[in-house]
């Protein structure tokens, strides 16, 4: 079953959240797929940022490795000093 990796933040420094989009290519192995990535998103309910991020992978645990991976914990801090009121959450599909 597919699952997916969301997260919604504020970008709080572009240029430092350019420079992990330029080495955020770990997030995407065990098979991921970017299918969202909205600089405006709109805030409907509760306290969300401006950017979402929806990623696809065939599995939860390909997700998980992905996240958890060497490669993209050595650069996740990037995306964490270049932003606030983040959350990512993973989650398993429907079907």
């Amino acid at each position: 079953m597919a699952a997916y990796l969301i997260g919604n933040y504020n970008v709080t420094d572009l240029d430092g959240y350019r420079e992990y989009q330029q080495n955020s290519a770990p997030i995407l192995d065990g098979g991921g797929k970017l299918l969202v990535l909205d600089k405006e998103s709109e805030k409907k309910e509760g306290d969300a940022g401006h950017m979402t991020v929806v990623i696809e992978y065939p599995t939860k645990d390909a997700a998980l490795a992905a996240y958890e991976s060497e490669s993209y914990q050595s650069i996740v801090g990037l995306r964490h000093n270049a932003t606030d009121n983040g959350r990512l959450v993973v989650v398993d599909g429907f079907g």
